[in-house]
């Protein structure tokens, strides 16, 4: 679905003030956060899209997507949170959850089962859905314990406001490694990494 040529452009707010430089930075606290799993990160304050689309999921999204990137969300259709995304990413809107290389998720109570997504293929993996999530906060200490790559030998995450269920299927889902999905917790200018090669204890 492509909604540039239907948008009123006259509604759109700005988005990175300098496109390269912001995009950039933000990368890097991408990349970072990626790398380093389970650690806190924080990305310029340079975008207020529209609610409920926070400062680091918009960041991400305008730093990451393209016109070649199939997007999900569960915005719905023509809301100026999801036509801002789209006008200033280009990317190419999808209705359903497995055609989607990247999706957002403003709603916790409507996060779909990791299942729902694309997990890759055993030749391509790396074609499997980042998901990012906007969560209630987070925490340092008294969290999830996290282990695996990056981690020097464990860290503390706590996500606010995710279902016990989601870490029941993130356990399901590390039988499946190297396949499976990678999160990206989001919260106002903060973001913390979840790829598929970590482990999450009690």
């Amino acid at each position: 679905m492509r909604m540039n040529a239907c948008i009123d452009t006259d509604r759109i707010t700005p988005g990175f003030a300098d496109p390269v430089f912001d995009s950039q930075q933000s990368f890097r606290a991408i990349m970072d956060a990626m790398t380093h799993p389970g650690r806190k990160g924080v990305v310029p304050e340079a975008l207020t899209p529209p609610e409920p689309v926070n400062c680091a999921s918009a960041a991400i999204c305008l730093s990451l997507l393209d016109f070649e990137t199939p997007f999900w969300s569960d915005l719905n259709p023509g809301t100026p949170a999801l036509e801002w995304l789209n006008f200033h990413s280009g990317c190419k809107i999808v209705s359903h959850t497995y055609d989607a290389l990247f999706a957002l998720v403003t709603d916790l109570s409507a996060l779909p089962p990791l299942h729902h997504f694309r997990i890759g293929t055993d030749e391509c993996p790396d074609t499997s859905t980042t998901l990012i999530v906007q969560v209630e906060g987070f925490a340092m200490k008294n969290g999830k314990r996290l282990t695996g790559p990056g981690i020097p030998t464990s860290r503390r995450l706590s996500v606010g406001g995710i279902p016990g269920t989601f870490w029941e299927q993130w356990h399901a889902q590390f039988e499946i490694f190297p396949l499976g999905v990678d999160v990206i917790f989001t919260f106002e200018n903060c973001l913390a990494a979840l790829p598929r090669s970590t482990r999450v204890g009690g």
